[in-house]
């Protein structure tokens, strides 16, 4: 870990800068999580050089606004108008882990051109959203999960404790001991997507989507499968 922050150091004294803050939004694309990337620095929107963009920064920034995970390929999005913002990054230097793009280390352009098809733009999933339905209040009822802006269900397949203990931190309730539960909770069948199924959870993750399970979407359940889940209110 050491030698990472010295890199890191040794990085934003030779070659970039970190700074305090940067707004930074995503132009041209389908959504608030997809498109170019541009940043606001001396009072003027700048974009960034493709072949200075990784995997690491794009996770940072899909973290910073909120969004889910970055795609392995991002979708096209449209091309810059010709009055667009100029390059005003070469490159950008994160090691993923950073709360901001203003934390990763931002590299002045210093080459004569980047061509305008070649700036980069990030593709990140829609938020993850979780919640418990048809219950008694907002920490028990059946589990319902949100992904790329639609809501599903979960399949009872494998359910087990630790499950059930990283929901409840998830949602900022309290986790009820095993031994009070007695039977699989049921809230009734829920509609749409069935997402997830044959989740396994290690209890120590801090999401569901942390844990394993099958591909999204990918079941072999019927709504009547659907699981739910009691915590205590916090």
């Amino acid at each position: 870990m050491g030698g990472l922050h010295g890199l890191g150091l040794c990085l934003a004294l030779c070659f970039g800068a970190v700074i305090g803050s940067v707004p930074v939004r995503l132009v041209g694309g389908r959504s608030r999580c997809h498109g170019r990337v541009e940043l606001l620095q001396n009072g003027a929107w700048g974009s960034i050089c493709a072949s200075g963009w990784d995997r690491a920064a794009s996770r940072v920034l899909c973290r910073e606004l909120g969004c889910g995970r970055p795609r392995l390929i991002p979708a096209p999005c449209s091309p810059p108008a010709a009055d667009g913002p100029p390059v005003t990054l070469q490159w950008v230097q994160c090691l993923g882990q950073e709360p901001a793009l203003a934390h990763c280390v931002l590299q002045p352009r210093d080459a004569p051109s980047c061509p305008s098809d070649r700036l980069a733009a990030i593709d990140c999933e829609e938020p993850f959203g979780l919640r418990l339905s048809g219950g008694p209040g907002r920490c028990a009822g059946r589990l319902e999960v949100q992904r790329n802006g639609s809501w599903g269900t979960v399949c009872d397949d494998g359910w087990s404790a630790a499950n059930a203990a990283v929901v409840c931190q998830e949602l900022g309730c309290r986790e009820v001991p095993a031994e009070l539960l007695g039977d699989q909770p049921r809230f009734g069948p829920g509609t749409g997507r069935i997402w997830l199924d044959d989740v396994r959870c290690r209890g120590q993750e801090g999401t569901l989507q942390d844990c394993a399970h099958r591909a999204w979407g990918y079941h072999d359940c019927t709504h009547d499968e659907d699981v739910g889940v009691v915590c205590q209110d916090p």
